[in-house]
């Protein structure tokens, strides 16, 4: 009979064997691309997706994509993502802590998915178009079964030097809600916050021009996903900040992450 071990760490399907916990345990995405929009939009509507413990630090909406090719855990495979997140700071009995709060992420390969909802990331699938490049011009978009939900655009006008490449923020701290909804019935089972810290090392960096547009789909287009992006959607433009494209790699410090409190 199958039993899990007390010193082993599992995932579902746990029967056929876990493995050891390992502090120092990293990820290594070796090919990085990623294209970075940050825009002011209305505080209070969105502080309504930012849940009780935390509080925004200004009224920003960090929009990014990335090209991960060379992901060590993936056997140097690779996959795209976008990532929808805000600036807060955690408040808690024990800890505070100031990072970015993801309220969503789109990938477009499950076996990322999977693991990253294990630990409380809000990942979901769509259709997240690798990276065209043309000249200065840098396009992307997700979607579902055919239907275009985020198209980005970036000209980029204004390489950075050296000094400024290795003045952009390195160490991040990403922060997730592992929410297990009950089991017949409403509620959670399981409800923390987890912090995930991570590194980036660019190589190279452009700013420039951005643009970005949400489109909303209806329910017989997106059944499971037509609230979220309807929601992101309705959140004004107000400023957008300069663009920025950025070659290198990233870390991610797995046997560093925990739960906060």
């Amino acid at each position: 009979m199958f039993r899990p071990e007390d010193n082993k760490c599992y995932s579902l399907p746990p029967y056929f064997g876990g493995w050891d916990f390992d502090p120092e345990l990293q990820s290594c995405y070796g090919d990085t691309i990623a294209l970075v929009f940050s825009y002011t939009t209305d505080g209070n509507r969105l502080s309504d997706y930012v849940p009780e413990g935390f509080e925004l630090i200004k009224p920003a909406l960090n929009v990014s994509y990335q090209q991960c090719r060379q992901v060590d855990w993936m056997a140097g495979s690779g996959y795209n993502l976008i990532n929808v997140s805000v600036p807060v700071r955690f408040i808690g009995e024990r800890d505070r802590i100031e990072g970015d709060l993801v309220l969503v992420m789109w990938e477009n390969r499950t076996t990322p998915i999977l693991m990253g909802r294990d630990l409380g990331v809000p990942k979901i699938f769509a259709d997240v178009e690798n990276l065209h490049i043309l000249g200065q011009t840098y396009r992307t978009c997700a979607s579902y079964e055919g239907n275009t939900f985020l198209r980005m655009e970036m000209t980029a006008t204004q390489p950075l030097d050296d000094q400024q490449v290795k003045a952009l923020p390195s160490d991040q701290n990403t922060l997730g809600w592992r929410y297990v909804q009950k089991v017949g019935g409403p509620g959670a089972e399981l409800s923390q916050t987890v912090l995930f810290p991570m590194r980036c090392e660019f190589d190279s960096a452009w700013i420039g021009r951005g643009t970005l547009q949400w489109t909303e789909l209806t329910p017989e287009q997106h059944p499971r996903q037509y609230p979220i992006i309807k929601a992101l959607a309705d959140l004004p433009m107000i400023e957008m900040a300069s663009v920025m494209v950025g070659k290198g790699r990233q870390f991610l410090f797995d046997g560093k992450a925990r739960v906060l409190k």
